[in-house]
């Protein structure tokens, strides 16, 4: 790469976004239970790109006598939304009615100029290179979808609420046959303990200060990006054989298309008792996305690599509990504490046949790939394994290491059994202490960072087992068959030492060879040796805060309210992974987009102190 003194002061890398954003409301109350309103709004930018190289660099060797490059993207989005509603009392009952009507217009306008080896020196003008080392492309992307909706609000009391929606898209990027879909929605809830209290029945000094019950069932559709139907064309270039013309892009266009939808249920229970020192919520949620709109990579004697297609049905179902109280609540003493759990399972099914396993993310650390298995994991990691035997010895090949078996298989889970919180408020007076740790039980993470550092010899686990003695055991192939044609093994047993030398099918080997080769070639390709369940308890914040008492601040005239505060962050930290498990947290990594489950040397969390003084005048 260049000096960075000289991509300072010879290259340059420049934009600007020119933006204009609205909105425009009117609303009128026909009656005192009507009223009309219609809003609209329009975001738009213009951002303009300008780079800069220098002739002399050593980024491409075409761009020797310099290249320069002006790209402008305009941005237009424009909403509007007419909408009605009436809310009316009928005795015990109150009933809203909500319809409307809403437009999203979408236009994107992309311009890409570039040109390079330039004949003047110095001179970076379009004007100042050959025709054959300039590229002009122009891009243009509009996408409209037209809804109607409605919902109806009802409750009896404040103690039996209904509610039901409905919804109806038109878009842009769907086929005509298609491009229409509706999706509604049910949902209830009942406040027993009210109901209860007004019957007679329950006390309202009882234990149980409230209760609902609540449940809910929607339907959701979903369009995809525009001209996901057509296949597209490169622009005319030269190909093999220097034929010049125009073909067609990787990705095949599918004229069948249909929306996505997503079907989902929600049951729950909210109860509180003793006046509400004490709170329990729970939920029990299933969701199942199908005719999702993917487009997974395919056979490439197709003609194509990808295609959007409708496969698969996505099922998750999980349950989330919460709990919490005030167990101490004296004068000057209270003592807050919640504990919040949430478990999911997700699952693949349906997928077109011989597709048993999906790669809907580019993610891959060494053999091993984050993928989705039809039926199984959705979150799975696929990755490669030793060939073993019925009774689960390994196959040892010729060489002396474990042999590999042929494909990719699930070896993984990247989902947690459960994760959860416990937050802890302590305040005395005007103290306050405060304590928050989170939790985590299972869910595979794959430790890049330990392959690479046992790959590179840079690792403490390569410095140790350098110059332990190596044991391989195993099965080796008797070369004779059972009655059944089943292979006969024999039992395997070898020991290597780093400062003796073996013959090893002929070959002489010094131990410290084959003590290097197993754990840098044999050991990887047992996807599973650098795999963690992970188990992982983390102090995540503590902080102290007083409060000045008002009766000092008051003598100063000037200052009404006044507090002191000291927190840290990720404090401690228990786990079975060797590392910080929440570097494999995040949603994107060096290895690809949804890098979860997977931690190639990234950095611990970060701890943290703060102190703080807060003054109100």
């Amino acid at each position: 790469s260049d000096n960075p003194y000289w991509i300072i002061n010879k290259n340059s890398l420049t934009d600007e976004t020119e933006r204009f954003t609205g909105s425009f409301s009117i609303k009128a109350d026909i009656t005192d239970w009507w009223w009309v309103s219609y809003r609209m709004g329009i975001d738009s930018y213009t951002s303009d790109y300008h780079n800069r190289i220098a002739p002399g660099g050593v980024v491409k060797r075409e761009w020797q006598n310099g290249m320069m490059s002006d790209n402008t993207r305009k941005y237009e989005y424009l909403t509007t939304n007419l909408m009605m509603n009436f809310n009316k009392q009928f005795g015990d009952f109150n009933v809203n009615l909500m319809l409307g009507t809403s437009t999203d217009k979408t236009d994107v306008k992309t311009t890409n100029r570039m040109a390079w080896n330039f004949q003047v020196d110095n001179v970076l003008a379009y004007g100042n290179a050959p025709e054959a080392n300039k590229k002009f492309a122009y891009n243009l992307s509009s996408k409209r979808l037209v809804s109607v909706f409605g919902e109806l609000r009802a409750d009896w009391k404040n103690t039996i609420f209904a509610t039901v929606t409905g919804r109806n898209d038109w878009t842009s990027t769907l086929p005509i046959e298609n491009r229409s879909y509706f999706y509604p929605s049910v949902s209830g809830a009942i406040v027993f303990s009210q109901f209860l209290q007004d019957q007679g029945i329950l006390d309202r000094d009882a234990v149980l200060s409230f209760g609902k019950i609540r449940a809910s069932w929607a339907r959701v559709g979903k369009d995809t990006s525009p001209y996901e139907t057509n296949t597209a064309l490169w622009p005319v270039g030269t190909f093999l054989n220097g034929m010049t013309g125009i073909g067609n892009s990787w990705t095949r266009g599918n004229p069948g298309l249909k929306p996505e939808t997503t079907q989902s249920t929600e049951y729950g229970i909210e109860l509180r008792f003793f006046k509400n020192r004490l709170k329990l919520d729970y939920a029990y949620y299933t969701n199942d996305s199908y005719d999702q709109i993917i487009s997974p990579r395919g056979a490439q004697s197709t003609g194509y690599i990808f295609c959007s297609v409708n496969v698969g049905n996505v099922l998750n179902k999980g349950m989330e509990l919460s709990i919490s109280g005030t167990p101490i609540e004296t004068k000057d003493w209270t003592w807050e504490t919640g504990i919040n759990m949430a478990g999911n399972r997700g699952k693949l099914e349906n997928l077109p046949k011989g597709m048993d396993i999906m790669y809907v993310t580019d993610v891959q650390y060494g053999n091993a790939q984050a993928a989705s298995y039809s039926p199984g994991a959705f979150m799975g990691i696929s990755g490669s394994r030793w060939q073993r035997t019925d009774d689960g010895r390994v196959i040892i090949g010729k060489d002396g290491m474990p042999k590999v078996e042929s494909g990719t298989f699930c070896v993984g889970n990247r989902e947690p059994k459960f994760t959860g919180g416990w937050n802890n408020t302590l305040t005395w007076k005007d103290w306050s202490f405060n304590m928050l740790w989170e939790f985590r039980v299972g869910g595979h993470v794959y430790n890049n960072t330990a392959r690479t550092m046992m790959s590179a010899g840079t690792s403490e686990f390569s410095a140790d087992v350098r110059d332990q003695v190596l044991v391989i055991d195993g099965a080796v192939d008797s070369g004779t068959k059972d009655a059944e044609g089943n292979t006969i093994y024999n039992d395997y047993h070898a020991e290597y030492e780093a400062g003796k030398t073996y013959v090893i099918d002929g070959i002489e080997k010094s131990g410290y060879k084959i003590i290097q080769s197993y754990y840098t070639g044999a050991y990887a390709s047992e996807t599973a040796n650098y795999l963690t369940k992970v188990n992982s308890l983390r102090l995540r914040s503590l902080s102290l805060s007083y409060n000045l008492p008002k009766a000092f601040l008051a003598k100063t005239k000037v200052i009404k309210r006044a507090s002191v505060q000291a927190s840290a962050t990720n404090v401690l930290l228990f786990t079975n992974y060797k590392g910080d498990p929440e570097a494999a947290a995040s949603g994107s990594g060096v290895g690809g987009s949804s890098s979860v489950g997977f931690e190639s040397c990234g950095v611990p969390s970060t701890a943290g102190f703060t102190f703080g003084v807060n003054l109100t005048f």
